[in-house]
C-alpha cells in the first residue's frame, strides 16, 4: 500500500510541477514601464532637437524548458532625445515606449532560439528598431546599447534576480 501511494505522491508532484512550468512559461514577463528610470544627461537648450537622457536596466531573459532551460542576463541601457522631430520626449512616453519595445523584443528573440551567447546582443539590436522605427515614429533617435553612461541608476527586471551591479 505504502509503495503505490508513494507512486501516487510522485505523479501528483510530476503532474503539479508541469502545470506549474506551463503556466510560467504561459504567462510570460512583462516589462514594467517604472522599470526604465531616464536620467538627463544633456540638457535639451533652444528650440530644435536635442538634449539626451538615458536609463539603465538589468534584464533576465530565460526560456523555459524542461530539457534545456537558458537565461541571459542583459545590460539595457536606452537613450532617448529630450526633443526630437516629433516634440519632446517626456519621460512617461519614454518608459512607456522602452517597456513596449522591450516585450516585443524579448518575445521575439526567445521566439528565434538564439544561442545564449548572442541573446543579449539580439535584444538590444530588436529593441532599438522596434524603439527608433521611423514609420511607427515611436522615439526617432533612440538608442539601446550596453551600459554606458556612469552616474546613472539601475533597475533590474525581474527584481528578485539579483543584485545590481555598481555604476
Amino acid at each position: 500500500m505504502s509503495i503505490r501511494s508513494s507512486s501516487t505522491a510522485r505523479g501528483v508532484l510530476l503532474w503539479l510541477a508541469l502545470l506549474g512550468a506551463a503556466w510560467l512559461a504561459c504567462a510570460g514577463g512583462h516589462i514594467p514601464p517604472a522599470m526604465f528610470q531616464f536620467t538627463n544627461i544633456v540638457p535639451h537648450t533652444g528650440t530644435d532637437t536635442g538634449g539626451w537622457k538615458v536609463a539603465q536596466v538589468l534584464v533576465l531573459l530565460g526560456r523555459i524548458s524542461p530539457v534545456f532551460p537558458q537565461t541571459a542576463v542583459c545590460e539595457i541601457e536606452v537613450g532617448v532625445p529630450e526633443r526630437n522631430r516629433n516634440g519632446l520626449v517626456w519621460d512617461a512616453l519614454a518608459q512607456e515606449a522602452s517597456a513596449r519595445a522591450a516585450d516585443e523584443a524579448a518575445r521575439i528573440v526567445l521566439r528565434e532560439r538564439v544561442p545564449v551567447a548572442l541573446a543579449c546582443q539580439h535584444f538590444r539590436e530588436r529593441m532599438e528598431r522596434i524603439l527608433g522605427d521611423w514609420k511607427v515614429g515611436t522615439i526617432p533617435g533612440a538608442k539601446v546599447t550596453g551600459f554606458n553612461t556612469v552616474g546613472v541608476p539601475r533597475t533590474t527586471f525581474p527584481r528578485n534576480a539579483g543584485p545590481l551591479p555598481s555604476p
